[in-house]
């Protein structure tokens, strides 16, 4: 019966490279003999069988450092700690592509809501949301207050639901934009995340559309369509208008916002 084998017959035995088993060899974590009679380097039976465990050990993503240990050294409890370590670390990173994952998915969907609501006109309720974050119109007070604010532990853990939105008044015969808030989307009957520096908006009749308009254009410019929508329909707008930030397509000049309008009405 054979007892041993050349490079090239492992690597074929194993599906790997000749390449790959030198490199385990440099590495100290297998060795070859070498006959005396040709001078030919060799593996034995149980050489291949320790290859299949480095193998094994590699297959877990364990580093080329630690299968050495594992080879050469460790025990099986030493092992069992090694797994236990390397078992929080892929729940860890399975638990941050899932949250990219949502993110993504959640991308996705305001992405979709704007291909078929773009100046397109719809009565019905704004979604629910909760505004953590708010600040007059002024984006370095707006950014300064996201980052002081305690809800930026909520930002991150909810991030795929949390949306950068502004409010608009009425302001001298028009209307501008007053505040600028970070808020959580809410989902369901999922329980509001409600804090003392945070408030609940429910708006139960509203003109809902998304719209395009350029960088630099006024506000009654961005809401000119909307507000034409509910004069026509006999809706009357109230005082506060909500919109949401969807995507800026900066291939153009200026750059154009898409964003998502909430106005609240009254009225038939």
């Amino acid at each position: 019966m054979r007892k041993t084998y050349k490079i090239g017959e492992a690597a074929n035995i194993l599906g790997v490279s000749a390449d790959t088993i030198r490199y385990y060899e440099k590495m100290g974590i297998v060795y070859s003999k070498k006959d005396p009679a040709n001078g030919y380097r060799y593996f034995t039976a149980g050489d291949i069988y320790m290859l299949l465990d480095v193998l094994f050990y590699r297959s877990m993503d364990i580093p080329v450092e630690e299968v050495r240990n594992i080879m050469n050294t460790y025990q099986h409890r030493q092992v069992k700690g090694l797994l236990e370590e390397k078992e929080k670390r892929v729940q860890e990173k399975i638990r941050e592509q899932q949250a990219l994952l949502t993110r993504i998915r959640a991308t996705l969907k305001d992405y979709r809501i704007m291909d078929e609501s773009l100046d397109v006109f719809r009565v019905q309720p704004m979604p629910p949301m909760v505004l953590l974050s708010e600040s007059t119109a002024d984006s370095q007070a707006y950014f300064t207050s996201v980052l002081e604010r305690e809800e930026k532990s909520l930002f991150q853990s909810v991030s795929p639901l949390v949306k950068q939105g502004f409010i608009a008044a009425r302001a001298g015969g028009g209307w501008e934009m007053t505040r600028l808030f970070t808020a959580v989307l809410l989902q369901g009957e999922r329980k509001p995340p409600i804090s003392e520096a945070s408030r609940l908006v429910r708006v139960p009749k509203a003109v809902c559309t998304v719209l395009c308009s350029p960088w630099g254009e006024s506000m009654e410019q961005m809401m000119a369509p909307a507000l034409e929508y509910a004069s026509r329909q006999g809706l009357r707008v109230k005082e506060e208008v909500y919109g949401l930030w969807i995507f800026t397509d900066y291939s153009q000049s200026p750059p154009l916002d898409y964003v998502a309008w909430y106005l609240p009405v009254e009225g038939r």
